[in-house]
């Protein structure tokens, strides 16, 4: 079904019937809240269930269904939205122009030919994002399941990393944690520095392959930069790089980067394919999400979902022979309320490559509202079998913090790397 409406992006529509791209053509049985989904009954509901979660519900995830709820923004968000919103738009190129804060179209008109541009700035500057956010540890794990029983989960440690601790510090664009919007004069143009202090092999420690830090700019067409550090050689390599969306060659490119240090936006051509409802968990029960510990082993445990209205926003690189991950084509679904992304379908010119999940987690913001992180992710690549990949902060104890204040500019020079 293609948009032709004016989109209040504050109100959270309706659920409809109808019905996501690759949907089951089988009627749907009607889907009411406490309703369990599981391996017995997926398909009786197939048309409300992304790819990635139906592979999870086969090996043995529950979806527990909720009623819908309004989410609401963070009151800085909104105050900066209702302040600044009037003043943005697209210049010629498709890129955004006089944006400061908060949404920066609350007001879309579905029959815009630039509405999937500013649906994708929507969400890459949408209530979501944090100010700061500090994570020790945050990992990435495989998993297989059990050649004799599809619901028992193997753990692969041979394809996990971690990274011992992740920070991020927003320069500009900051709505909730003083100084807003931006942190002094900014005077290097920086939108947002990310950082991982040290790369391990495991969670326990082990092995490491040094830290980095990455640096997105405000002049769209100002590269990420990519500041690494070699603990063998004790140097530091800057370089210009492209956060690309999932791929399985590149780990980073969807751990962290599909939590807060989005792929930017204007590396990409944007399409809008339709609005769809589908199943999405906003409010995760656990964090890590999505597995549970028994005395058989580790199995996929049960967490909340409930039904989302959702745009369907195909990406293209723009400049696809700078883009190292190879991918040609990604379809997101975004949630047209707080603009995370849902699910996600990615494609080479072999077809469908891998899909993929969000497990998202509510927590209050402390001036009203919600703030958002990511407490556990299903990814799969198609040509894998039974293999998935799964970013969740550690199986063990991890500290996490949101919109604190305690992440500095200092976190982020490069030459505190060498000590």
């Amino acid at each position: 079904m293609l948009v032709t409406a004016r989109v209040d992006v504050r109100a959270q529509p309706a659920a409809s019937a109808t019905p996501s791209l690759g949907a089951s053509p089988e009627t749907a049985a009607e889907l009411k809240p406490g309703t369990i989904i599981g391996a017995d009954n997926v398909g009786q509901y197939a048309r409300y269930v992304p790819a990635a979660a139906k592979f999870a519900v086969a090996h043995g995830f529950k979806m527990r269904t909720i009623p819908a709820r309004r989410v609401e923004w963070s009151q800085g968000f909104q105050h900066a939205t209702e302040k600044y919103a009037a003043q943005v738009s697209l210049d010629s190129d498709g890129y955004l122009k006089n944006y400061v804060a908060g949404m920066p179209f609350p007001l879309i008109e579905a029959n815009d030919p630039a509405a999937a541009a500013k649906i994708a700035y929507n969400w890459h500057m949408g209530p979501f994002m944090p100010d700061d956010f500090s994570i020790a540890p945050w990992s990435s794990n495989a998993y297989t399941s059990n050649t004799g029983d599809a619901l028992k989960i193997v753990p692969n440690s041979d394809g996990d990393y971690a990274c011992e601790q992740f920070d991020f510090l927003r320069f500009a664009h900051r709505t909730d944690v003083d100084p807003r919007p931006t942190i002094g004069d900014n005077a290097m143009g920086v939108e947002w520095k990310a950082k991982c202090n040290r790369w391990i092999t495991d969670v326990s420690g082990g092995a490491n392959e040094g830290a980095g830090i990455w640096v997105r700019y405000l002049d769209a067409k100002h590269p990420d930069e990519f500041f690494s550090f070699s603990e063998a050689s004790r140097r530091i390599r800057r370089t210009a790089v492209n956060l690309d969306y999932p791929n399985e060659s590149c780990r980073g490119c969807h751990q962290p980067f599909w939590a807060y240090a989005l792929p930017k936006t204007e590396n990409y051509l944007y399409r809008l394919l339709g609005t769809t409802t589908l199943l999405a968990c906003l409010g995760a029960d656990d964090e890590p999400a999505g597995f549970k510990s028994g005395p058989d082993g580790l199995t996929l445990g049960e967490e909340p979902f409930e039904l989302r209205h959702a745009y369907i926003l195909e990406m293209r690189p723009r400049f696809p022979e700078s883009s190292v991950a190879g991918g040609e084509r990604t379809v997101v679904y975004i949630d047209s309320e707080v603009y995370v992304w849902l699910a996600a379908e990615f494609y080479d010119s072999n077809g469908l490559t891998a899909t993929a999940i969000p497990l998202w987690r509510m927590r209050p913001s402390s001036e009203g509202g919600s703030l958002f992180d990511l407490a556990g992710s299903f990814y799969r690549p198609e040509n894998h079998g039974s293999l998935f990949r799964s970013l969740v902060p550690a199986h063990n104890e991890f500290h996490q913090v949101i919109d604190s204040n305690s992440v500095t500019e200092g976190a982020f020079n490069p030459l505190m790397m060498q000590h």
